[in-house]
């Protein structure tokens, strides 16, 4: 829930700023990319759970996994929020 807000917030402020099309579509793609690995690692997340109960550690490794995924991708896009804003105040 709380990418649906980030990505509603994100959304509003990328059409506020005076930004470029590429530079917008690189921002709302972003998001969409961060929304889609949550998607997977909740994927992975109830697939591990309905296998079994018992602690694995290949299951944790794999919760890990997604988890780790969905945070490298919204660095990512966290980064691409950082170069678009500083090159706007370089402008």
């Amino acid at each position: 829930m709380q990418w649906l807000v980030a990505n509603a917030v994100f959304a509003v402020l990328a059409f506020a700023l005076p930004l470029s099309a590429g530079e917008r579509g690189m921002l709302l793609m972003g998001g969409i990319i961060v929304l889609a690995t949550e998607c997977m690692n909740t994927a992975i997340e109830r697939v591990v759970d309905d296998i079994g109960t018992e602690k694995r550690d290949a299951a944790k490794q794999a919760k890990d996994c997604g988890s780790a995924a969905v945070a490298v991708t919204a660095i990512g896009v966290g980064v691409a929020w950082v170069c678009v804003l500083v090159g706007l105040v370089l402008r």
